[in-house]
């Protein structure tokens, strides 16, 4: 049975019939089940899209009622803008009836709609959740007291700064009014959409059609999904309607409890792929029909053709060509063909595999399985073994006596493979030979034997020098990496394509931002500019891009940044380029070196000599002159009084430099933070009239109004007396000096836990460009009358801010100038030892 080609071949065709059947029916079964689900997530994805919209439209109408909310509970309006207020705000939302204003009480206080104005909504859910915690409520369906139509209220609590409730703030919006929104819900056929609240009632429905009251409340047990979605999960799958089968999806509105429900006719659905897989499997059976008569057909003149070939086959098999050339159908022939060919190549590409084998500079073995004995070896595996097997070959001997210096895991590895467990592959395996370590990848299978069984293939390949390439490389990098991260200057290298391959962490220090790697040093964005031309740093400026296109090292040249966070740093930076073994460029390199510091030791250093050799020339000049006036003084009853009107000159010049040398002395020391505070509880009145004494001819002499101004119970400050005194000293001979005519004022008042000490003159004022520089070192107004040393102000704001206060001014031109400072208040253990020291009782004001 089933002995002839033909019957076969009908037996084939039949299964082939059969296979193509049950294929077309898993087909149509998974085409089925594909367009279901793709309805079903067609049907989630609606949902969770409606679910999001809705979810947006209740947190823009949240905000609202909590922007309306504040306002009203702020600004105290009358009921009729209140009223106005929320009429307003209603005609923005489509969707919303009302904006309330509730008060503690429970009634409506204010409305947008006058009809609810004094209506309690004490009983109501929403409200009672909001009075027993929740901040914001969304509301389920219930029916208005004012219409009966089907509402929902959004309520929120509204809090000032104190944290008691003012009040609640609700917006009440119309079901049936959620489509106009702009919700996505329309859909065509029977598809439908519902959004249903935290009990199960429908909300809304799209297509809309009226609904009454008994109609919107839904039996969750009949509608498992929107079961899960009211329980917080999405679910998808055949929903039971009241007349048809559909599908659908539902997903919860996080966070209010709602859920939100897609769905289609199954009929409608599915209906299309039914009529198009009915019409295909027809197709098929008529398909199959025709392949088994046609079968039969082609098998009876295949099965004669294949007879003849099978006698030149036997001719072939016993080394003799047919007489008889073959005839029957041209694949027969050409199979006949094939056979003769097939039978000369077959040795030609036995004799080309050995000899690939034999010559490939990889090792390879066949082994056998049992007891992993060398069958064949080529020369690369024979290469490598150790004297006398170089010599004598490989064949016959185990692989243990041949590899001593492998591990006993090797071997393991070779006879699981051997025991049919998969093959294995190793990357960088270590031997220890007579040559010293190897590293080899090698990989093991079995393969088919001669004569049947199995046979063990090994393949292998020395990468020896790659790894102690790779070795030598990382020592290389770690060493370069160790380097650069030592060096004091930043350092960028790219590649040639501009790309930042490294940065040391000076470079990332410099830079006050991240830098990104793999990325041109141009793309990070930096502003920068040449110090010595002021031109801004372009792209191509920065000394990779000029190094990578010009192939020439690029000079240094000094370069302000300005960073993200920090002041301004200055580098010197330069590059060089990266050549290869060729001379081509392949990389650059540049270095960056902070010099800010420098510069501004410099600079300060050429203050200083500019302002000692300034301000030192005119009491030296008074000294020397003095001197001068003292030795041609003549001998007699006037001269005594010249000596001490020359000798007051003299002193006056003393001053002056001690002075400045106090001033240059206070400035290394704020700068080295040495300078040392005796710290006590001084009144600030005190400090006023000290100071005001220092001053007080100075003002007579000038002609000017000095004015004391301190109320009494000021609160003692904790500071260094005679550095507060240096500081209203310094503030207040500055104003004395810029003033022509006028007041200069000197005044304390009491801020809580400072006290504040202002000094105002009616003298020119300060320019707006210069205002902010008033308290820099060495910072002299352009327009003064006088040229001071530009120390004073800078010295009073270090002082002030060790003492843990705060100084600024304020001027404008013509107006005079107003500097105030502050002071920490002391604290009471120091003021009742302040008082007791002098004689008072503690706690009472002196």
């Amino acid at each position: 049975m089933f002995q002839t080609i033909r019957s076969r071949l009908h037996v084939v065709i039949g299964l082939a019939v059969a296979i193509l059947v049950a294929l077309a029916a898993r087909a149509t079964a998974g085409a089925w089940g594909a367009r279901r689900e793709a309805e079903l997530a067609a049907n989630l994805e609606v949902a969770r899209t409606v679910a999001a919209a809705l979810r947006i439209h209740v947190d823009d109408v949240m905000h609202e009622v909590g922007a309306l909310g504040r306002s009203l509970a702020s600004m105290r309006l009358s009921e009729q803008d209140a009223n106005r207020l929320l009429a307003e705000a209603t005609s923005d939302y489509v969707s919303v009836r009302e904006f309330s204003w509730v008060n503690p009480d429970g009634r409506i206080a204010f409305s947008s709609n006058p009809a609810a104005i004094g209506l309690s909504v004490a009983d109501r859910d929403f409200y009672q959740r909001v009075v027993a915690g929740e901040d914001r409520v969304l509301s389920d369906l219930f029916r208005s007291s004012l219409d009966g139509q089907a509402v929902v209220a959004l309520a929120r609590t509204i809090r000032p700064r104190d944290g008691a409730p003012a009040g609640t703030m609700i917006a009440v919006i119309a079901a049936d009014r959620l489509g106009w929104r702009g919700l996505p819900l329309a859909r065509e056929g029977t598809a439908a959409v519902v959004i249903l609240d935290r009990a199960g009632r429908l909300v809304f429905r799209s297509p809309e059609r009226p609904l009454d009251w008994a109609e919107r409340a839904i039996d969750r047990r009949s509608q498992p999904l929107l079961a899960a979605a009211l329980a917080g999960r999405e679910a998808a799958g055949e929903i039971q309607g009241r007349a048809e089968r559909r599908l659908g999806a539902a997903v919860p509105v996080a966070p209010f409890g709602w859920a939100v429900q897609a769905f289609r006719s199954t009929d409608e659905a599915m209906g299309p792929l039914h009529r198009e897989l009915t019409l295909l499997l027809s197709a098929g059976a008529i398909v199959s029909v025709l392949a088994v008569g046609a079968a039969s057909l082609v098998g009876r003149r295949t099965a004669s053709a294949l007879r003849r070939l099978e006698r030149h086959a036997e001719a072939f098999a016993r080394g003799r060509r047919p007489r008889k050339p073959l005839r029957g159908p041209a694949e027969i022939v050409d199979l006949g063909h094939a056979y003769e060919r097939m039978a000369d190549g077959l040795l030609a590409a036995q004799r080309r595999f050995r000899t690939v084998f034999d010559e490939t500079p990889a090792g390879v073995l066949v082994l056998d399985p049992t007891d992993l004995r060398v069958l064949w070896a080529n020369r690369a595996a024979v290469g490598v073994a150790a004297e006398p097997f170089r010599s004598e070959g490989l064949v016959g001997h185990r692989l243990e006596e041949v590899s001593p210096g492998a591990t006993a895991g090797f071997f393991d590895l070779l006879r699981a493979v051997a025991r049919g467990e998969g093959p294995h592959e190793e990357q960088e395996y270590r031997f220890d030979g007579e040559r010293g370590p190897m590293w080899w990848n090698w990989s093991a299978r079995t393969i088919p034997a001669d004569g049947g069984g199995q046979e063990l293939l090994l393949l292998g390949s020395d990468v020896t020098c790659q790894v102690t390439a790779r070795a030598r490389l990382d020592a290389d990098r770690r060493r370069l990496e160790t380097v650069l991260e030592t060096l004091p200057a930043g350092v960028l290298i790219s590649d040639a394509s501009g790309a930042l391959l490294q940065a040391n962490d000076e470079a990332r220090r410099i830079w006050g931002r991240p830098i990104p790697l793999h990325a041109p040093l141009h793309q990070v964005e930096v502003r920068a500019r040449f110090v010595d031309d002021g031109h801004p740093v372009e792209a191509r400026d920065w000394p990779t891009e000029r190094a990578l296109a010009t192939g020439r090292p690029v000079p240094g040249r000094l370069v302000e940044l300005e960073r993200a966070e920090g002041d301004p740093v200055t580098v010197l930076t330069g590059g060089q380029p990266i050549l290869d073994a060729e001379g081509r460029v392949c990389g650059a390199v540049a270095t960056a070196l902070d010099v800010s510091e420098l510069r501004r030791a410099v600079r300060r250093r050429d203050d200083v000599l500019r302002i000692v050799s300034h301000d030192l020339r005119t009491p030296l000049a008074t000294v020397m002159l003095g001197a001068a006036a003292l030795g041609r003084l003549p001998d007699g009853p006037g001269a005594a009084a010249q000596a001490r009107r020359a000798a007051a000159r003299l002193a006056a010049a003393g001053k002056r430099m001690t002075r400045l040398i106090d001033d240059l002395l206070d400035l290394e020391s704020l700068d080295a933070g040495r300078l040392s505070l005796r710290r006590s509880a001084c009144d600030p009145a005190d400090l006023l009239g000290a100071a005001a004494d220092e001053l007080r001819e100075a003002a007579r002499e000038k002609g000017l109004d000095l004015r004391l101004s301190a109320p009494p119970g000021l609160p003692a400050v904790e500071a260094d007396r005679d550095r507060v005194l240096q500081v209203l000293g310094n503030v207040a001979s500055n104003a004395v000096k810029a003033t022509g005519a006028g007041t200069v004022s000197l005044t304390a008042e009491d801020r809580g836990d400072v006290v504040a000490f202002r000094i105002r003159d009616t003298g020119p004022g300060i320019p707006a460009e210069e205002l902010p520089h008033v308290f820099d070192w060495y910072h002299r107004g352009a327009g003064a009358a006088w040229r001071g040393s530009g120390l004073g102000l800078a010295i009073a704001r270090a002082l002030v801010e060790a003492h843990g206060g705060a100084i600024h001014a304020d001027s404008a031109p013509g107006e005079g100038t107003t500097v105030t400072f502050t002071l920490p208040v002391a604290r009471r253990a120091a003021v009742d030892g302040a008082a007791e020291a002098a004689g008072e009782p503690a706690g009472e004001p002196g």
